[in-house]
This record gives structure tokens, C-alpha cells and sequence, in this order.
């Protein structure tokens, strides 16, 4: 059994980072996510991204 799941993320914050030098995308959305993994889902530790999925691990 793994304690890996897959969780939803706004998807305004992959416009937002489509807004940043091409450079910078894949760091700027790893922020945002992690961010907000970090605000309203608080017992949730953020592992990768995956498509417009968030793979966490709770804590």
C-alpha cells in the first residue's frame, strides 16, 4: 500500500506561470503549488507534479 495521492491543484497557476520567461515555468509552477499545498492543505506534503495533478504525501 502506498500513502502516495494524486490531488487536484487551481489550474490558474499553470496560466500564471505561463506568464514567466520559459525558463522559469516548471520552478514558478512548483512554487505556486507547493505554496498552496502548504496553506490550505496543510497535513499534505508535496512529492512531484504530474500533469494537472499534485502527487503528496500526508504527513
Amino acid at each position: 500500500m502506498t500513502d502516495l495521492i494524486a490531488v487536484p491543484y487551481p489550474y490558474c497557476y499553470v496560466s500564471l506561470a505561463k506568464t514567466v520567461a520559459p525558463d522559469m515555468r516548471k520552478d514558478t509552477l512548483l512554487m505556486y503549488v507547493s505554496t498552496y499545498f502548504r496553506k490550505y492543505e496543510p497535513d499534505l506534503t508535496l512529492v512531484t507534479i504530474k500533469g494537472l495533478k499534485a502527487i503528496c504525501r500526508k504527513k
